[in-house]
């Protein structure tokens, strides 16, 4: 596995939608930041989703692990901001990073293993990691958006 150091920065404010009737944020959504932060992350490097599969001809990234670690609660209308990084990079898959702050103190941070999936077959059902393309393993690295 290589390493990497591309990070990609983005902001959440917290609605009420966000939160369990104390105001507290539901883990779930600290999930769907990491989400949205790794796919920030990836389309800032030309890597949208269209383009995998378009280009690539790949079903996705497609995520197989997650964890969270959570320090202290955010809150309704928090102003949050969600850092993600491109940990290591594998033959077929990627560790991401997230670490969700707001104003300087963390508050959750987590890590997403994201694998190349390509089409195994005539199924469409059938799926495969395949190995990750060197032109993307440049921009994941460089943080040069791919041609």
């Amino acid at each position: 596995m290589t390493s990497t150091g591309v990070t990609r920065r983005c902001s959440i404010d917290v609605s009420w939608g966000d939160c369990d009737p104390a105001g507290i944020v539901f883990y779930p959504r600290y999930f769907a930041w990491f989400d949205h932060g790794a796919h920030r992350l990836l389309e800032s490097v030309g890597l949208h989703h269209r383009a995998l599969t378009e280009r690539w001809g790949v079903v996705g990234l497609s995520l197989v692990d997650a964890q969270a670690s959570f320090r202290r609660p955010a809150t309704y209308g928090s102003r949050l901001v969600v850092d993600s990084r491109v940990a290591a990079i594998g033959r077929s898959s990627l560790t991401v990073e997230h670490v969700i702050s707001e104003g300087g103190d963390v508050v959750a941070s987590g890590r997403e293993v994201r694998v190349w999936v390509a089409r195994a077959g005539d199924d469409p059902r059938a799926l495969r990691a395949a190995p990750i393309p060197a032109e993307v393993v440049r921009a994941l690295q460089t943080g040069m958006p791919t041609d």
